[in-house]
């Protein structure tokens, strides 16, 4: 690695004015799971490491009741995983979270980080697009909130500016008859990063389905929703039928590539079983909701 600047802001307006000053030759770090292995690797190679680690406004988790879930940036997703306030809101990040790599880097890695990177291989950018959760953003101007799903725009690309920093994740609070699963497949190990990862969110009006969220993951350049298969299942009771068809139709919504975790055939007949599946579960937890 080459020489850096290493800079150590103590709050979010400081960290904001140092990446307007420093621009494209800057790059945050909080946990540094995604970020060493990068500069180790040289395809990183920043004159100024701003180490935003020492911003309290950055941490802790709460909850409102009319606001919802509250996650902030530098909550690592060992945090998330032991939260009892969210194994009680939304116990679905917590069993998710004890799927991600290993205990190391869950100590390390961080909510926002992960968000930030663009990463396409991960599990968490599902679930909070499946929950309609928002990133509350800050830069120079000021603060802006905005969807998880407009989040990513290319592999490892976001929206975020040069000079904006995720300051939390707010997920809203469920609404009534509502379930929600997260099932993901690694193709070789546990600590793999997975292969695909499908969310599903129901919310249901007796039986029938009045909000659909199918939400893919790692089968393209960045989380995708399967708005069709969504369309497909509003209005209706899960029927068999209807989930197997939901299924096949979700699997022609991505855009998978053949790599060392799969082909491009394999990868579309697992996001087809995972939804099924995911659909089936959703629906289950939320008839009881």
């Amino acid at each position: 690695m080459k020489n850096f600047d290493y800079l150590e802001p103590t709050t979010v307006a400081e960290a904001c004015a140092l990446l307007e000053r420093h621009g494209s030759e800057a790059k945050v770090f909080a946990g540094g799971a995604h970020m060493t292995i990068l500069m180790k690797q040289g395809l990183y190679q920043p004159k100024a490491l701003i180490n935003i680690k020492k911003i309290a406004e950055l941490k802790g988790i709460s909850y409102d009741a009319k606001v919802g879930l509250m996650i902030g940036a530098l909550v690592t997703h060992r945090e998330l995983e032991t939260s009892t306030l969210v194994k009680e809101k939304f116990p679905v990040l917590c069993e998710a979270e004890r799927e991600v790599a290993n205990i190391r880097v869950r100590n390390m890695g961080t909510v926002g980080g992960n968000l930030a990177s663009g990463e396409p291989l991960t599990d968490l950018s599902q679930i909070f697009i499946a929950l309609d959760a928002k990133l509350e953003i800050s830069g120079p101007s000021g603060e802006r909130s905005l969807p998880v799903e407009e989040l990513f725009v290319d592999f490892y690309t976001t929206s975020l500016a040069e000079d904006e920093i995720i300051m939390q994740v707010v997920i809203p609070p469920l609404p009534a008859k509502s379930g929600i699963e997260y099932i993901r497949f690694s193709s070789s190990s546990v600590v793999d990063k997975p292969c695909a990862g499908v969310a599903v969110r129901l919310t249901l009006d007796q039986e029938d389905v009045q909000i659909a969220r199918v939400v893919l993951g790692c089968v393209g350049p960045t989380p995708v929703r399967a708005r069709r298969a969504e369309l497909l299942i509003t209005g209706k009771k899960l029927t068999a039928e209807v989930v197997a068809e939901a299924g096949l139709i979700a699997s022609q919504e991505c855009s998978p590539t053949s790599d060392l975790r799969g082909s491009e055939p394999y990868k579309r007949a697992i996001i087809g079983t995972l939804v099924k599946r995911a659909l089936t579960a959703a629906y289950d937890k939320a008839l009881v909701a």
